[in-house]
């Protein structure tokens, strides 16, 4: 394409017609509400990223104490933790299994439940 005779026909129609205005308007709009939609899912993602990230923080903050109560004071339990209701399960001997469980809803609004499971062996077995 040649942008010289491109550039003369301009000149020569002297500007461009309200029709191609509005038509340039609509697909403006178009485009920013793309973008618009854009930010409202990638800030509503953003958010239940960061609650993931403050409820696996719990429960790994969970786990931890669980851990360094030692093999004979660990016990099947609940607490609140940071806000967040969780349970747990001890079983076995040796090792103890540790089942640490949090029910949460998801992006849909049903309820799941997150489990970290670990395992606890007697630090003094006998020989």
């Amino acid at each position: 394409m040649n942008w010289r005779r491109v550039r003369e026909a301009l000149r020569e129609r002297g500007g461009l017609s309200l029709v191609e205005i509005l038509v340039g308007v609509v697909i403006l709009a178009v485009a920013l509400l793309g973008l618009a939609a854009a930010g409202g899912v990638a800030a509503r993602q953003l958010y239940w990223g960061r609650q993931d990230m403050h409820r696996w923080v719990a429960l790994q903050q969970q786990l931890e104490t669980l851990v360094a109560q030692g093999y004979d004071v660990v016990a099947t339990d609940s607490a609140v933790v940071q806000g967040y209701p969780m349970r747990w399960e001890v079983t076995g001997t040796n090792p103890k299994q540790i089942l640490l469980m949090m029910q949460r809803q998801n992006l849909q609004g049903v309820w799941v439940e997150d489990t970290l499971v670990t395992y606890l062996a007697d630090p003094s077995p006998e020989s």
